[in-house]
């Protein structure tokens, strides 16, 4: 089977040779690439693409195809400077943003007739990411401001995009249309999550406003683009975690979202996934309710908070694919690797019992700490254990 075939497999809930092997190795590959430290294998990669097809592995993307969700103002000044000092000669890129050569920092600036808002990203070499070291929205009195640029925000797709990485993926895999996110995650990009859940407290009508703003454009965008023929799987790119998403919050600024969203997917017989890291035992019932597909990823203790082999369960929702499993305990292992990731995986799917439904992916992400041979043992043990056939 091509990788293609075996993950729609795994979502539609039909056997497939193997389980699907999906890491999402480009946090991995991109801190490598910058530091000219890929190993000699894939040394002469020059995409996240590259190592996936030397491993063997079935892609499942969405970092080059969010790119293609983009974001027009229909009101407003927009405007954004790089600043900041690399020694990189090469774009940095990150699950966020892509700095020119050079650059750590994107300052954004959005000019309303309610004050001016402003947002910073910063570059963090030790930990190979990047975060907002600014929010767009910092004091309630700018509230005015921050609902005139969402009024003002509409999401388009650059369909040529598009389909330029379905075709670089080819039957490889499957490429993911980039949703934005549901408001609940706006609201946390544009305050931050302590700011956002103090406002959402005290502010609790003016707050859900907003969250039927951003709610009303993404599923607008949605139907503007269901039917595209290039797009099986959807992606809502927020963090579910049950520590920024307690389950009120979710009942009240997701699900909503969430439900609407598949309804409409599933309509045209496609799926949505929603990205999620750390903690998400507390709200596996709400996902279910939902009618979410997948979670990317489901992440095991100590990181996480449930076992992969019960979350269907917990869950309810026949339709659900479980996505996790390579979490970041096992990928950096650094004595006795290889039977460590052997031994863990062959329990893994000997616990999952039936392995429909199941891909075998990154629980959120692949560190950068972790040692090239883990990801061929991963493989290994991946396709030694994980034989439906």
């Amino acid at each position: 089977m091509t990788g293609r075939e075996r993950i729609l497999a795994a979502f539609q809930g039909e056997p497939a040779d193997f389980v699907p092997f999906a890491p999402n190795i480009y946090q991995w590959f991109y801190t490598h690439y910058s530091n000219g430290t890929l190993p000699e294998e894939v040394a002469d990669a020059t995409h996240p693409f590259d190592v996936l097809r030397y491993l063997g592995a079935d892609i499942l993307a969405r970092w080059d195809t969010q790119w293609a969700t983009q974001t027009v103002y229909t009101e407003g000044e927009y405007s954004e400077t790089y600043t900041g000092y690399s020694h990189w000669d090469k774009p940095l890129v990150t699950a966020f943003n892509i700095y020119p050569p050079h650059k750590t920092e994107r300052h954004r600036k959005f000019v309303t007739p309610y004050g001016t808002l402003t947002q910073v990203w910063s570059y963090t070499p030790e930990a190979a990411a990047d975060f907002e070291a600014k929010y767009w929205w910092t004091d309630w009195s700018e509230y005015e401001a921050v609902r005139f640029m969402m009024e003002a925000t509409n999401y388009v797709l650059d369909a040529d995009k598009f389909h330029y990485w379905v075709e670089q993926v080819g039957n490889d895999g499957l490429v993911m249309l980039n949703l934005t996110e549901s408001p609940l995650k706006r609201l946390h990009w544009l305050a931050g999550p302590q700011n956002a859940t103090m406002f959402i407290m005290d502010h609790p009508a003016e707050m859900q406003a907003l969250a039927e703003i951003h709610q009303r454009k993404v599923l607008s965008f949605l139907e503007q683009v269901v039917d595209n023929p290039d797009v099986d799987v959807f992606i809502s790119t927020d963090n579910l975690d049950a520590m920024f998403y307690p389950p009120y919050f979710y009942k009240t600024y997701c699900h909503d979202f969430f439900a609407k969203a598949a309804e409409i997917i599933h309509s045209r017989g496609k799926y949505l996934v929603v990205h999620a890291c750390g903690r998400s035992k507390a709200l596996l019932p709400l996902v279910g309710r939902s009618k979410i597909d997948c979670l990317e990823g489901v992440t095991p203790p100590p990181m996480g908070d449930v076992e992969l082999p019960v979350v269907r369960q917990m869950v309810g929702y026949p339709n659900f694919t479980v996505n996790g499993g390579i979490d970041v305990v096992h990928q950096e292992i650094t004595e006795n690797a290889e039977s460590q990731i052997h031994d863990y995986t062959r329990a893994l799917f000997e616990a999952m019992g039936d392995k429909r439904h199941f891909i075998f992916a990154s629980s959120c992400n692949t560190s950068p700490l972790t040692p090239w041979e883990n990801l061929v043992y991963f493989r290994d043990a991946a396709r030694q254990y994980g034989r439906m056939g």
